[in-house]
């Protein structure tokens, strides 16, 4: 998608005062062109494991909201869901899949990919 954006400049010459001269300031149009992209995000292609796949297509995809899904590279994961808040549920999943993850997490860390039925940016 692109995005049109036009913009008025007006350029101005300093002008001296001790002299008579009319000066016409004429507007210069400039248009800028921006792209758009849409962020990449998580999809369920991108679970790890057939195991981790599982276990969000049923029990994970039914619990109750204030949920969130994570997993390392590495291939650890983990989800918790019926909690206060999303960021209750984001800061249980972390923790367990940290948990899970220990030996790879500094290189591999555990990223949220889902809260609450919604993929998040990659």
């Amino acid at each position: 998608m692109k995005l049109y954006i036009t913009t008025l400049a007006v350029i101005i010459s300093s002008v001296s005062v001790a002299t008579a001269e009319t000066v016409v300031v004429e507007p210069e149009v400039t248009k800028t062109i921006i792209e758009v992209t849409k962020p990449e995000l998580f999809t369920i292609e991108s679970i790890i494991s057939k195991k981790a796949l599982k276990s969000f297509e049923t029990p994970y995809h039914q619990a109750p909201s204030h949920k969130a899904f994570t997993q390392s590279e590495s291939g650890a994961w983990s989800w918790k869901s019926n909690r206060t808040s999303k960021e209750h549920a984001i800061k249980s999943a972390l923790i367990s899949c940290q948990i899970n993850n220990k030996k790879s997490e500094s290189l591999y860390p555990c990223k949220v990919i889902n809260v609450d039925g919604n993929w998040l940016e990659k």
